[in-house]
């Protein structure tokens, strides 16, 4: 299944680690691509007093990639090394917070609408790559342009290549011009960018203007035919540049050392907030054998956690004295999600709206709530694409609108019935559901016997008379067979950070509908807040619609977008999970402008108003 941060996994794994149980930092170096010492390298020191220590961190792909088998190409996301350690090794030119729809200022240090579909971007000159050239605005040009012209390279003929941006231009080393389709905010703008609907380039700058990026850009451009095909299968499948000692990156830490299971990196002394980093080196660590970042953590061989907290019930007692969450603001959903069948050569049930629902309806969530173990909790509304914790908090003008859609998670048997006998359903004499067809109503769950919402939702459909039958499949697959619509219903997990970045046009028009199989173009029934649609039905366009919300501000279109999810149900909402950090107080302090924004474990030490200090002896 997707990531919380509705990424693609990665493929190509490869289990060449140590057991996490008793693995010391002496021992996760083993296997070194280079002979360089992190102690050759620590820099003179800044402006604070330095303190020769290591902030170790638990690597989130564990059990995936081994170090030393990453890359940091940032169009191939087999493999990639992009989001860790590389989101450490590059800044980012604008920093968001989901939660609180905030935009920071890095690299960029300012922007502006210079007409209606014009957006100029103002870069630093405080930057310098760690060979030390200078950081210019043609370098995150050349990123947004390679990643344009990729997506061009496979779009349909008269299709936007991207949805909200046209082209980007470098005017000079410190201003970027950026064209709009639209008249979009510029909030908007980098919002949808940043939102990951080009995956890991929203993680950091990584492309210096010359080179092997300039020259993939041009032949990708003056390319047609078998050529361009060419051309973007190595941009997006070569594993260069390498994660080695001689990554050059620009952010406040530099590579020094690449392991199998950890990489080490040093600060770079030449980083604008180099003076207020009081700690020379920065682990990234893999653990082979550990799902969940508690095990290492409790047991002190790490000092942080991206995520994986809080925990359950019965280890919060482990946990370090001085243990403090970070990111508390970000969730992630469970959902049940459903292969809609649109222009797939797979066969499912749920091509049918109201064969979705009906499942819904049998479905009974208070038996959910009794198997929850104080990590995950009930998503207590109707579905309709607003984070769990927006709706807890009771203050956002979404919270009314939702009040009358659909309630789904209720065991209304009486309802679910309805639904499939206006499908064409029936029910034998013996209590089993049959189809249209007149065969035994059987559903397949992909990969989803560890979750006990599909567990309470097997027994709930088998109790009603439809047939439940389990599949397993590695990871390949599954992703194999997502992608294909060869699936009836599986599990999903989806990042639930902020209203409007849950409709990103990457994710709702992109992402989403390649492994629901969703048409983008819907009939909801009107009023809204009436399923029977007593005054007929309304089509919507999901893409229009979502251009127009961010154009015009009316706040319609987002209901609207609403309802179409409540109504349609390609995925329904069963439970979320804070999807919070951690690190043992003890020793070191964290400090952040916004708990919202992405990384803090990362982006911390890269802020002028955020920090990440040692305070032990």
């Amino acid at each position: 299944m997707p990531t919380v941060d509705d990424r693609p996994p990665g493929s190509s794994t490869r289990r060449r680690f140590l057991a996490w149980t008793g693995v010391g930092s002496a021992g996760l170096l083993a296997g070194c691509s280079n002979e360089r010492s992190p102690d050759d390298d620590t820099g003179d020191g800044g402006g604070t007093q330095s303190y020769d220590a290591q902030f170790d961190v638990f690597d989130p792909t564990t059990s995936a990639t081994a170090h030393t088998d990453r890359h940091l190409n940032p169009f191939n996301p087999s493999q990639s090394g992009c989001w860790h350690p590389g989101a450490n090794v590059f800044d980012q030119p604008i920093l968001y917070s989901k939660p609180n729809d905030e935009l920071y200022p890095h690299i960029a240090t300012g922007w502006e609408k210079s007409d209606e579909t014009t957006l100029d971007v103002t870069f630093s000159d405080q930057w310098t790559w760690h060979d030390g050239d200078q950081v210019v605005a043609q370098d995150w040009a050349t990123q947004l342009q390679l990643a344009l012209e990729i997506l061009r390279s496979t779009a349909e003929p008269g299709e936007r290549p991207h949805q909200v941006i046209e082209s980007v231009e470098a005017v000079d080393d410190r201003l970027i011009r950026i064209h709009l389709h639209n008249s979009f905010t510029s909030k908007y703008v980098f919002q949808n960018w940043l939102n990951g609907s080009l995956g890991d380039n929203s993680r950091g700058l990584y492309t210096k203007h010359d080179g092997q990026w300039t020259q993939w850009l041009e032949q990708l451009r003056d390319a047609e035919g078998d050529e361009a095909e060419s051309v973007l299968e190595e941009i997006t499948t070569t594993s260069s540049p390498e994660l080695s000692a001689e990554t050059v990156g620009n952010g406040p830490f530099r590579v020094s050392a690449v392991g199998d299971i950890e990489t080490i990196m040093v600060k770079y002394e030449d980083h604008p907030n180099a003076e207020d980093i009081n700690f020379e080196k920065y682990s990234l660590k893999l653990f082979s054998d550990a799902e969940q970042p508690s095990q290492p953590y409790i047991a002190e061989q790490v000092d942080a956690a991206h995520r994986g907290f809080p925990v359950a019930d019965d280890i919060e007692s482990q946990l370090p004295d001085e243990h403090t969450l970070i990111n508390e603001m970000r969730s992630s959903n469970k959902l049940f999600a459903f292969n809609c069948g649109y222009e797939t050569d797979g066969e499912t049930p749920f091509d049918s709206a109201n064969v979705r629902k009906a499942v819904c309806h049998i479905f009974d969530q208070q038996q959910v709530e009794q198997l929850l173990q104080g990590v995950n909790r009930p998503f207590e509304w109707p579905p309709c694409r607003i984070p769990g914790e927006v709706l807890r908090d009771d203050t956002h003008p979404s919270v009314e609108r939702v009040q009358n859609f659909t309630r789904y998670g209720q065991n209304d048997t009486d309802r679910a019935a309805e639904l499939l006998r206006e499908e064409g359903y029936e029910r034998g004499e013996g209590g089993d559901w049959v189809t249209p067809d007149g065969e035994r109503f059987e559903i397949r769950f992909m990969n989803a016997p560890d979750r006990p919402d599909f567990q309470v939702l097997g027994r709930n459909l088998e109790e009603f008379g439809i047939a439940v039958d389990q599949e397993s499949f590695d990871q390949a697959t599954f992703d194999e067979r997502r992608q294909n619509g060869n699936y009836h219903m599986m599990p999903d997990a989806s990042g639930a950070d902020g209203v409007s970045t849950m409709w990103g046009t990457g994710l709702i028009l992109e992402w989403l509908p390649s492994i629901l199989h969703y048409p983008v173009e819907a009939e909801i029934p009107i009023p809204i807040g009436d399923p029977d649609g007593s005054s007929g039905t309304k089509t919507i366009d999901l893409a229009e619609h979502i251009v127009q919300w961010h154009t015009t501000d009316e706040e319609r279109y987002h209901r609207e977008l609403m309802w179409w999810w409540n109504q349609t149900v390609p995925e329904m909402e069963v439970m979320y999970e804070p999807n919070a950090g951690a690190y043992n107080g003890a020793d070191w302090e964290i400090e952040m402008p916004d708990e919202g924004i992405r990384d803090v474990l990362y982006a911390a030490p890269k802020l002028s108003d955020g920090a990440i200090r040692y305070t032990g002896d």
